[in-house]
């Protein structure tokens, strides 16, 4: 996982720390989906919003579990698709572990994750 980047201080990130009730940080990473189930992002009970976004050539399909196929599941369009989720619209969705698979290999999916900042994360890179 990519190291949690601070967030520039401004009116997007004030109010979502208002609204969200304390500080924020964002955790991007990337997975490859292929042809066979993997996990595009692990569970986090502290996160808040999420956005999946499809860089490869080939429809990625994300789901809650693996019964995730290219019939069941969230479709990433190729080149570009995406899909996010907030806490205040998704629950607790936003929270859960999610699958992906593909018809096609090698798609690289960018997650971008903004989860509530805890000191355990700050003293963890120390």
């Amino acid at each position: 996982m990519t190291p949690a980047l601070p967030i520039a201080r401004g009116a997007a990130i004030e109010y979502s720390e208002l609204a969200l009730g304390g500080p924020l940080v964002e955790n991007p990473t990337t997975s490859t989906v292929g042809l066979t189930t993997s996990v595009v992002i692990d569970g986090n009970g502290d996160r808040v919003g999420l956005v999946f976004v499809n860089g490869g050539a080939a429809d990625v399909f994300i789901w809650l579990d693996t019964t995730v196929s290219t019939s069941i599941g969230v479709r990433l369009t190729a080149n570009g698709g995406s899909a996010t989720l907030t806490v205040r619209d998704d629950f607790t969705l936003v929270t859960r572990k999610w699958f992906g698979i593909s018809s096609g290999a090698g798609n690289t999916v960018s997650v971008l994750e903004l989860a509530r900042f805890k000191k355990v994360q700050a003293l963890a890179k120390v």
